[in-house]
């Protein structure tokens, strides 16, 4: 072929091409990120005075106007489908179905909602998201790019005549068309950020129909790879205002404050935007603190604008103004003004009026440091997507304000929008309740990895990454509750970056910028989910540049673990200013339960139909989808707490407090202090006002008096600090802080006891030992080497079931475990050894490890038992050897000494197998009969606790009951134990029932299902209860770490496999034979 043809066939291939980009749809075209919108601004109502500015409320406004409400709505699976006329106002609507507005479509029952973490949920080729072949189980092969189609009817006031409109939609995911009267008005994309538009030539008098149609992929959605369920839709306010033809079109505020940050300078950027006003005119700024109200306060500047300048189409205004001592905003003492700006006309005449939450506050970086006021702040913070359990992310303002208290309440200082900007209305919640805010640009591309295929380094998408946070910075830059700027999340890096970084950097040059990614172009260095080890290290490691983990301490499922250790390495080095943890809620959305109507469960990722899904990945938050306090909550509210206490000389009540608030005095505190013996408190008392700066400690002697000690008694301090008034987040009396401090009084020891009914007996039948008391009868087995059968005061405590009872046997597929019957010969309800706990989300790894060394399913052969009497007592002893059906051996050497008051002393000696990984635990599993419903005990509580998650939980003594010691993780596994405990009792309601107490202390739990019955079911409701109680007795767990995410358990929290002994005893325990601790306290033998 000659080059004439091959440059010919060339140039028509290019030219095809471009043919084809000409055609190609606006929601398939990176260039394309809206058609006549509007430039990004600070949020604002316009209002007609003062006052209403003031309250903030846009109802008040009579240049506003809700467009939330009832739509009419229809849905297309693909675009093809869509009604394409619908928007012509003759087109029939009234047989379409309503829908609310805002909301995501698919919590209507429209479509599936969609979770995945990385992937992207349809064919990969940008900017295309149809024509690519996906495979036929993914929910893109049956719904394409399902379109909505919303209409809705208004009308516009009188009163607005020779105003402009603007039409503002706050969030739409993730591409819309929309039309005013049947004609087309514009384009948007970018989900997370307002569209407006200017809807003016298109209105008319009376009643005005609007239009949208709205895309569920478009190529925004390339940007939008965040980690959490795809849903569609209208999910924020709708709007249309009016303002004068001269109107305030945006305002920055910022303010520079002296060295002794005792005034400062007021900056003021106007923008304003004109259509035909021609006249003079003159603007005023007022200042006022948050709550005030106006009484012709007068205005902190006047400016007037001449003819000539006013004339112009758009024009802007710098204005400074010395303010003389201003209230400053921090996060913990959140001083808050609102900024409110009056135009006037040439004749004086009010046009307009805006009003801004403004905060005087000087961030800075310097000293490797992060300073606010002067001040070296520590940012003890969460993530937190946006989620409702029934509305997905058309979240309620209630809602927002029950995560700020929450915040407030658990010590959280920080919360970084993970990873997307939030509801304005949050920003506004945050500036008032004092939470420093990590503002996140909408733009997360973890679907291409992070090396050269990430579109970080594609020019062609440079124009979306810059605006998506332009967009961000525009709308937020006066929240003075926002502190850095966060360019996006897991988007590789690469020159689109850099521009982002120019572009922020053009609007806002003082607040730094964080990206973890590519830190070359960040302020602030950050990393996600390092060992405790490797943050030591950085800490050490000199640099211009802080360091933040901006996501830690994985929190999916029962986790948490070793978080006081991470604030034990910040605390040492100065360039560690905290971190985010992952993350605030569970992203689970509500389900109606199968056969169940109206009963629903929190469904994570699959249960909905949708693929590709990365399952409960979705659920890694402290708090649950419907906001309720786990017991991950109390661990971070203890580590995250600003007042350290600490013994000094504590026998005689000397302590040191210490003040890590940066600006709060103690002073605002109620300090108080319990003595406790054994778990009760003895005495109490409250200390005067602890008058303490911020940084700064002291001793203080605790006023207690010396109390009479008790034979074997252990003594704890307790010092708590209180909240002295009511605040917006809590009431008087909060606790927020505490520590509480073992006192090593020299307490005599307790006598053995002497009465000890006699005239035990035993018998050997066969394969039984029975043993027979003045209160009680036992049955121990031979087969199984362990008591079968206990009951005190003829009341079964232990009773086996020989009849054949439900098994297991384990089949692996690629989701999780499935459980088939099979039959067993024996159910024993006394001690049994259990080295297997349903596994936690960070189990996840090690976890293949215990089921392919059978740890699930161990056997055990009695090697021998002897029984013997001596002095009154029945002593048995068995060596047993425990295999599983892979081989995995654990050898056990056990004593049973039993008294005639029905004591029964356990002794073991375990022997477990070698192995380089960790035992998920090591202990023993009880069953008891129906009706053994309340627990008491002595340890740590009273909330479930674990070695690594356990500084929020005191030594006390505590009541609950089986049912509630379970916790509801949305996907079951392991839970409710409690550490340190010296003994727990439980009873029937009638009191009867045993007690164990710890040589020296045992781990326990008590629920109604089996570790098995946990692992195999995938979330609570599938549980079936258990009539009995199943008792597990641990010498020790693994830690929870955080390994689904990030490091597992700490060296020192491993459970490894070497001998180890582990004694308790098993006690009778009836109303009538005292109080607990009498008799926990009593002591057999020698």
């Amino acid at each position: 072929m000659n080059t004439k043809k091959i440059s010919l066939l060339f140039c028509l291939a290019i030219l095809v091409f471009s043919g084809l980009r000409a055609q190609q749809h606006d929601w398939e075209n990176e260039q394309v990120i809206g058609i006549n919108k509007e430039l990004g601004h600070s949020t604002y109502v316009p209002y007609a005075t003062i006052s209403q500015a003031l309250s903030d409320y846009a109802e008040d406004s009579p240049y506003y106007e809700c467009l939330n409400g009832t739509w009419k709505f229809n849905w297309s699976k693909s675009p093809d489908l869509r009604p394409l006329s619908f928007y012509k106002s003759d087109f029939d609507v009234s047989y379409w179905d309503d829908i609310d507005v805002p909301s995501n479509w698919q919590t209507k029952g429209y479509g599936k909602p969609i979770y995945t973490n990385a992937k992207y949920p349809f064919g990969k080729n940008p900017p295309y998201v149809m024509g690519e072949k996906v495979p036929d189980t993914w929910t893109h092969s049956k719904l394409p790019n399902p379109v909505g189609s919303y209409r809705r009817t208004f009308e516009i006031p009188d009163s607005w005549d020779g105003k402009k409109i603007y039409l503002h939609f706050a969030g739409v995911q993730s591409a819309m068309y929309v039309w005013v009267n049947g004609e087309k008005v514009g384009y948007t994309q970018g989900s997370m950020t307002p569209a407006e538009f200017d809807i003016t030539p298109y209105i008319k008098k009376g009643e005005n129909m609007i239009a949208a149609e709205v895309y569920r992929w478009s190529d925004g959605s390339y940007l939008e790879d965040q980690d959490f369920f795809r849903l569609s839709g209208i999910f924020r306010d709708v709007f249309v205002f009016a303002v004068p033809e001269l109107h305030i079109r945006d305002f920055f505020v910022q303010s520079e404050l002296s060295s002794d940050f005792l005034s400062a300078v007021l900056k003021t950027n106007l923008s304003f935007s004109n259509d035909k006003y021609r006249g003079a005119a003159s603007i005023e700024a007022y200042l006022l603190k948050d709550g005030e109200t106006y009484n012709g306060e007068k205005p902190v500047f006047v400016k007037n604008i001449s003819k000539r300048e006013s004339a112009k189409k758009d024009f802007n205004l710098n204005i400074e103004t010395n303010i003389e001592h201003p209230k400053l905003w921090s996060a913990e003492i959140p001083n808050l003004y609102t900024v409110v700006f009056v135009l006037k006309d040439a004749l004086g005449n009010t046009t307009e009026v805006l009003g801004t939450p403004f905060g005087f506050r000087k961030i800075e970086i310097k000293d490797s440091q992060l300073w606010v006021n002067g001040k070296s702040v520590k940012l003890k913070g969460v993530n937190r997507h946006e989620i409702d359990p029934v509305n997905g992310r058309a979240l309620s303002y209630d809602l927002m304000l029950r995560d700020i208290r929450l915040f407030k309440r658990f010590n959280i200082n920080t919360v970084r929008t993970s990873h997307y900007p939030d509801n304005t209305w949050f920003y506004k919640l945050c500036d008032r309740y004092g939470i420093y805010m990590i503002d996140e640009a909408n733009l997360e591309t973890h679907g291409f990895g992070y090396g050269k295929e990430s579109l970080a380094h594609d020019a062609k998408w440079q124009k979306a990454h810059v605006d998506r946070n332009v967009s961000m910075v525009e709308r937020d830059k006066n929240h003075p509750a926002v502190i850095i700027w966060s360019m996006g999340n897991e988007a590789g890096h690469g020159v689109n970056f850099e521009a982002c970084r120019k572009a922020i950097k053009a609007i806002d040059s003082i607040r730094p910028i964080h990206y973890s990614i590519y830190n070359k172009v960040a302020d602030i260095e950050s990393k996600m989910y390092p060992s405790v080890e490797w943050l030591d290290n950085t800490g050490k490691k000199e640099s211009p540049k802080p360091f933040i983990m901006c996501e830690y301490a994985h929190a999916m499922g029962n986790a948490v673990g070793n978080l006081q250790e991470y604030w034990d390495v910040i605390a040492k080095h100065k360039r560690l200013i905290g971190g985010c943890i992952w993350d605030w809620v569970d992203q689970g959305l509500n389900k109606e339960i199968s056969g169940k109507p109206g009963e629903y469960f929190f469904a994570y990722g699959g249960d909905f139909g949708d693929r590709p899904t990365d399952w409960n990945f979705c659920v890694n938050g402290l708090t649950t989808p419907d906001r309720s306090i786990t017991p991950k909550m109390e661990e971070v509210k203890k580590v995250y707490q600003y007042i350290t206490v600490s013994p000094e000389d504590i026998v005689n009540g000397k302590i040191e407090i210490k003040n890590n608030y940066q600006f709060i005095n103690l002073n605002k505190f109620d300090a108080s202090w319990e003595m406790s013996c054994n778990g009760k408190v003895i005495d109490a008392g409250s200390l005067a006002s602890v008058n303490l700066k911020p940084g700064d400690s002291k001793e203080l002697v605790i006023p207690f008096t010396e109390p009479q000690l008790q034979p074997g008694g252990e003594y704890f301090l307790k010092v708590l600090f209180k909240l002295k008034k009511d605040e917006l987040w809590a009431k008087r009396g909060y606790l927020l802080a505490w520590n509480q401090m073992a006192v090593p009084f020299d307490v005599p020891e307790v006598k053995s006891e002497q009465d000890i009914p006699g005239g035990i007996q035993y018998e050997e039948k066969g394969d039984r030992i029975e043993v027979l008391g003045k209160y009680f009868t036992l049955c121990f087995n031979k087969k199984v080497g362990t008591i079968t059968d206990l009951s005190y005061w003829g009341t079964d405590i232990f009773k086996t079931n020989e009849e054949a009872v439900y098994g297991g046997k384990r089949i692996e597929d690629q989701r999780h475990t499935i459980w088939q019957d099979t039959i067993t010969s024996e159910k024993v309800a006394g001690p049994m050894l259990n080295i297997f706990r349903a596994p936690t989300d960070n189990d996840r790894k090690i976890s293949q490890n215990w089921r392919k060394a059978g740890m699930d399913d161990m056997h055990p052969e009695v090697k021998s038992v002897t029984v013997s009497k001596d002095d009154g007592d029945v002593n048995i002893k068995t060596f047993i050897v425990s295999k599983s059906s892979e081989g995995y051996i654990v050898r056990q050497h056990t004593s049973y000494k039993i008294y005639g008051n029905g004591f029964i002393d356990v002794n073991t000696e375990f022997d477990p197998d070698t192995l380089d990984y960790s035992l998920a635990k090591l202990g023993f599993i009880m069953r008891m009969p129906k009706g053994f419903e309340k627990v008491n005990y002595y340890g740590a509580g009273p909330h479930e606790n674990y070695r690594d998650r356990l500084h929020s939980a005191s030594i006390g003594q505590y009541k609950t009951t089986v049912n509630d010691m379970f916790v509801p993780y949305l996907r079951t596994q392991e839970c409710g134990n409690r550490s340190n405990v010296r003994w727990f009792t439980i009873t029937n309601y009638n009191g009867i029932g045993m007690m164990i107490k710890g040589d020296p202390m045992v781990n326990f739990s008590a629920l109604h299902y089996t570790p098995e019955d946990l692992d195999r079911a995938n979330h609570p409701y599938e549980l079936k209860k258990r009539q009995e109680t199943i008792v597990s007795v641990d010498l020790e767990h693994l830690g929870l770490g955080g390994g689904s995410c990030g490091p597992g358990p700490l060296d020192c929290y491993q459970l490894k496999t070497h001998k180890a002994v582990f004694s308790f005893s098993i006690r009778p325990y009836s109303d009538i034979m005292g109080t607990f601790s009498q008799v926990a306290i009593k002591k057999v033998g020698e």
